[in-house]
């Protein structure tokens, strides 16, 4: 009698501890949602029932809604998730044969839908494998033109620039357009090019769309002519490089996950990292130039870039602490203003990256993060909050940098496969422009995916459908007030536009070192 006494005391004192967690007034910006376990299993079935469609909507509105960190602003412009997810379902419902639906109509339905739908330009969200907003590049043509006064005019047809067999557009095309004709378009076409002879300026358009041809005003006539778009350099599976002139440190990072390393151990990874910083930290000193390649960069965690620059700007400094609270600040400074989205799924996923990958970061966070952290992880199942929470993620005893130890000019090297957290770091460099660090952009327009960060990867229930999408949310004024960055979408904009083909002449230009002639041969194919 008096076990089962006692038993029920325990019953009654859970029910009142679980009552006190699930109805504690909400603080602002806090909302209650369902806990749903990110461990479930995944069918990967090619054909779905309409009740197994119906889960898979389901658990998509659920991500978007909990996990996409997006989303709040999307239906502050109109976005209206039920009515996408219903969209979804009778587009792809519509598709049924044999009472059925298959899990490739349901993958098409989603891109159909979400990318009429969604309003924004977030170039990190991908469902199935497709993502939800085109990518912009810069169609050239092979039309050069000189600078006479303030007019422009033909100075060069260059035909064997012009690639495009898929097309089979011919480069005969042009054989209207002759050398000398001024050009009567609008400038915003022009993209200039530094070059022995001094400037020249190539046609081109700046376009999410594919095109083969595009029409350029000669004369106050058009001229229909065939493009190409630059080729990028193709992502470096290795995670650094470094090369060395007189004057001159160039430090490459292929991408900042790491994942294409040679150890997941935090460990080694954290040793193989401090020789590489060393290698940056003993290159840098007395340079007048530091290129940092960062093109074809997809991005992952931008700690990395953090950590390259603190070493290239501060190699006299040794003492760690110091060090990493100059990297903190960097981090800390270039996501100011930015939060992450707190809710059971991502914080499921963070838990499992601290506990089972990156146990040796969560110290690292600030005490306040540490504990909200604890707290959620605790409550999730009986309390899961959706909530925005800030992001500034590195404990930092720094309110402003020291004095550099570095002092010239920086050129980031970019393109558009460079993206996110690489974004970041290109951003970071800007932080020290007041303290004699001068930073230039070569190359071409970033891909602008900088606004929906930190990544989640979950797959729905039963057709294993992907869905990609970031949980950071927001461009610091740092990124917003710099003159080069475009928007979500645009990226950064170069100072010096260069192809491949003329990344290093261009780069002997600005730095007038010659001996990246040498160091630096295969820049046109590859990161080094």
């Amino acid at each position: 009698m008096k076990r089962f006494f006692f038993l029920v005391l325990d019953v009654l004192l859970f029910a009142t501890f679980f009552s006190c967690v699930t109805t504690a007034p909400l603080e602002e910006g806090e909302e209650l949602v369902e806990y749903k376990d990110l461990d479930y299993t995944v069918q990967n079935k090619s054909d779905l029932t309409e009740e197994e469609l119906r889960q898979d909507c389901d658990m998509l509105k659920y991500i978007l809604y909990t996990v996409y960190a997006g989303i709040d602003e999307a239906i502050e412009n109109g976005f209206d998730l039920d009515t996408t997810i219903e969209q979804i379902y009778s587009e792809a419902a519509a598709k049924k044969s044999l009472g059925k639906i298959s899990s490739g109509d349901f993958s098409t339905a989603i891109y159909s839908v979400m990318s009429k739908n969604l309003n924004n330009t977030d170039q990190h969200l991908s469902i199935g494998g497709h993502s939800i907003k085109a990518q912009y590049a810069i169609y050239y043509t092979n039309i050069w033109m000189e600078k006479r006064g303030d007019k422009f005019f033909v100075k060069e047809i260059k035909e064997e620039e012009v690639e495009n067999k898929k097309n089979k557009v011919k480069a005969q095309e042009n054989a209207d357009v002759k050398p000398g004709m001024e050009f009567t378009g609008p400038v915003s076409n022009l993209y200039e090019f530094i070059s022995p002879n001094g400037l020249e300026y190539r046609y081109g358009v700046y376009t999410n769309k594919n095109v083969r041809t595009v029409q350029i005003s000669l004369e106050n006539k058009n001229y229909q002519v065939p493009t190409s778009n630059e080729k990028p350099v193709n992502q470096k599976y290795v995670w650094t490089g470094i090369k060395n002139t007189t004057d001159t440190l160039y430090m490459s990072l292929g991408d900042c996950t790491q994942i294409n390393g040679k150890t997941n151990d935090s460990n080694l990874r954290s040793l193989a990292w401090d020789k590489y910083l060393a290698k940056i930290n003993d290159g840098a000193k007395d340079k007048k130039n530091i290129i940092f390649d960062l093109r074809s960069n997809p991005g992952g965690y931008y700690e990395y870039p953090a950590k390259m620059l603190t070493a290239a700007f501060y190699y006299k400094h040794q003492d760690k602490e110091e060090l990493d609270n100059i990297r903190a600040l960097f981090s800390n400074t270039i996501t100011q203003g930015c939060t992450r989205l707190a809710s059971p799924f991502s914080m499921q996923g963070l838990k499992k990256i601290y506990e089972e990958q990156w146990s040796d970061q969560f110290e690292l966070l600030p005490e306040e993060i540490q504990e909200f952290y604890k707290s959620y992880w605790k409550h999730m199942k009986r309390r899961p909050l959706r909530k925005q929470i800030p992001l500034n993620e590195y404990k930092c005893n720094l309110t402003e940098f020291p004095e550099p130890d570095f002092k010239g000019d920086v050129y980031i090297l970019i393109n558009r496969k460079t993206a996110s957290a690489s974004e970041f770091g290109t951003g970071m460099a800007y932080l020290l422009k007041d303290k004699g660090i001068n930073v230039h952009l070569v190359g071409e327009n970033s891909m602008g995916a900088f606004k929906y960060a930190g990544m989640n990867y979950i797959l729905l229930p039963n057709s294993s459908i992907g869905v990609y999408c970031g949980n950071f949310f927001g461009e610091s004024p740092y990124i917003k007030e710099n003159q080069n960055w475009k928007g979500e979408g645009y990226g950064f904009k170069p100072d010096y536009y260069a192809t491949n083909d003329r990344i290093l002449s261009t780069l002997i230009l600005l730095t007038k070192d010659l001996e990246l002639a040498d160091t630096l041969r295969g820049l046109d194919k590859e990161q080094l």
